[in-house]
């Protein structure tokens, strides 16, 4: 039986990127690095999946480079049925030199459905954000 009376809460931050994510040019949503970001993502999953109390869910960011870490941490812990919670509040919406795309539009957040078709299986579908990301008139983010 687990022990309820206390609660741990890791921190993880996502491997290397593909693209460089430079500020003022725009960190747009770089996948992981194929070999060094991966490296880094399944270093980070197996020491967390060998903590006394490994996590039980996994919270990330629309952003590929955050899902594709926690897919892979959620896959050493081996909880990959619905463990990766989509946060909206985990995102710099409200700075826009961090969210452009390469072509220097505004990056517009993926859904919980796109991420799932683009094999993010082990998203919980029925998760509803606890600080979803607003939009103005013009349909666009502001912010979470």
């Amino acid at each position: 039986m687990r022990d309820v009376s206390k609660q741990y809460i890791y921190f993880v931050r996502y491997g290397l990127t593909k693209y460089p994510l430079v500020e003022g040019v725009g960190p747009y949503d770089s996948p992981l690095h194929p070999i060094d970001g991966y490296e880094a993502g399944i270093a980070i999953a197996r020491r967390l999946a060998s903590m006394p109390h490994p996590p039980d869910v996994v919270y990330s960011s629309s952003l590929h480079r955050a899902v594709s870490t926690s897919q892979l941490i959620v896959h050493a812990i081996n909880r990959t049925k619905e463990t990766i919670k989509i946060e909206d509040g985990l995102i710099e919406w409200l700075t826009p030199s961090l969210t452009v795309e390469p072509d220097g539009t505004r990056l517009k957040p993926r859904t919980v459905q796109q991420l799932m078709e683009m094999t993010f299986t082990e998203i919980d579908p029925d998760y509803k954000s606890v600080n979803p990301i607003a939009i103005d008139q013009a349909n666009a983010p502001v912010g979470a």
